[in-house]
């Protein structure tokens, strides 16, 4: 099969004289992957993971009389037990255009490689924090509703068009947010008393541990050792210093703690942005022409590619409070899940004598490679090998994995979105 050829009017070629001008973007970055990816994938062990998870015994009462000294012990017999959970594993594939690199290279551009690298190394990280939020919503059997309180949720297996039987359907989302009736439904955005309640019922009702530290950072994050994370969008989080009950509990520490960790709330739990935040409508979202472009139910795609400019933006539908009013946000508590972790290069990358010889047979999941092995037009309509190696373009194939371990300890929160209201003075 030919490869998808990449279209060179979207790029400023020569004889012109230019400039490139690189404009700093802001960073999105792997969030989930942080918190649970420690699973190394290794090739040829089969499609499915297996979980077991052992299980202690229960506390099964409240008052406690053991007897007399002088009389016959009572015993207690603690029985541990195993929990199982079983996981598919998944792959896809990230690939670049294919672009031209001839001698006489026609874009201007020189660094376009480590550009289109980079584009590339960072839609992998994001395609896998997209997977695990996926699996989590699937998971989790308990869904928080900002104004009215947590609700039980399926957790059959979702597909691709949300109908899959005994999942979280966009019939079953929508049902869930409009409620059965006075006081049900998603009532109001994401309060800081709404976030008090769901902290009691992830500790209290739950009994969730929090976390002891994060997998995959660079260093150690102390902010989130002892708590459990809240994951929300930057908006909700801003919302914050105008909630009614900030007055209330001034001692809140809302200052950044470390890395992009955003502040410890009630002492119990560490904030944490979520890049792209699942957005969506309980309707339909239309164009001018009444043409469906998201349907009532289904996530809202954040960005778009404006073909009158050629720049990236983010999406008008995603960012609208009007086509957008509803977002998902996550309060986790530890073991929630283990997963395939994607990248890094292995250790011997670090190494200041790395050989070809130790080079080439290396490979890691998330692995980018520049390859000229593909299939290209021949000029006269067939193909040809691309023997001259004048096509290039990167390619990644990865694999997927989200074992579940305690399900309940993830608890999915879905809130209004708003902003500040504006007051002329």
């Amino acid at each position: 099969m030919n490869a998808t050829v990449q279209d060179n009017a979207l790029y400023n070629q020569l004889p012109f004289y230019l400039v490139k001008n690189e404009v700093p973007q802001f960073a999105k970055k792997s969030i989930f992957d942080q918190l649970y990816g420690d699973i190394d994938w290794l090739s040829n062990e089969g499609p499915i993971m297996k979980g077991v998870t052992p299980q202690r015994s229960p506390v099964g009462r409240s008052f406690f009389f053991p007897n007399p000294i002088t009389t016959l012990s009572n015993k207690d017999i603690n029985q541990v037990t195993e929990s199982f959970e079983e996981a598919t594993l998944f792959k896809h594939r990230q690939e670049s255009f294919q672009f031209n690199f001839i001698p006489n290279f026609t874009v201007f551009w020189k660094t376009y490689l480590q550009f289109a690298d980079t584009d590339i190394v960072n839609k992998i990280a994001l395609s896998n924090n997209q997977f695990i939020e996926t699996q989590m919503w699937q998971a989790t059997p308990n869904v928080y509703l900002c104004g009215s309180g947590m609700v039980t949720a399926p957790i059959g297996t979702m597909n691709i068009t949300l109908t899959g039987a005994n999942s979280k359907t966009a019939a079953w989302l929508i049902a869930a947010v409009n409620g059965v009736g006075p006081g049900t439904g998603v009532l109001q955005s994401l309060t800081l008393r709404d976030v008090y309640r769901v902290v009691m019922n992830i500790q209290e009702d739950l009994g969730a541990p929090s976390f002891s530290g994060s997998k995959n950072m660079p260093v150690d994050n102390e902010g989130l050792k002892g708590k459990y994370a809240l994951l929300t969008s930057s908006e909700n989080f801003l919302n914050w210093t105008f909630d009614p009950d900030v007055q209330i509990l001034k001692p809140l520490d809302l200052n950044i703690l470390f890395n992009d960790f955003k502040g410890s709330l009630f002492g119990t739990l560490t904030t944490k942005i979520l890049p792209y935040a699942i957005r969506f409508n309980v309707v339909n979202i239309v164009d001018g022409a009444g043409v469906v472009l998201w349907a009532a139910g289904f996530p809202i795609s954040p960005e778009i590619f404006d073909a009158t400019d050629n720049k990236w933006k983010p999406n008008p539908y995603y960012t609208s409070l009007v086509s957008a009013p509803y977002t998902l946000s996550w309060l986790l508590g530890d073991g929630v899940a283990r997963t395939v972790k994607v990248g890094p290069p292995p250790k011997e990358f670090a190494s200041n004598n790395m050989s070809a010889a130790k080079f080439y047979p290396l490979k890691w999941n998330g692995e980018v490679r520049l390859t000229d092995q593909f299939l290209v037009n021949d000029g006269s309509g067939g193909l040809d090998l691309n023997t001259y190696g004048e096509q290039l373009k990167f390619q990644s194939q990865l694999t997927y994995g989200y074992l579940p371990g305690e399900r309940r300890f993830a608890i999915a929160i879905i809130s209004e979105r708003k902003r500040p209201v504006l007051q002329v003075v």
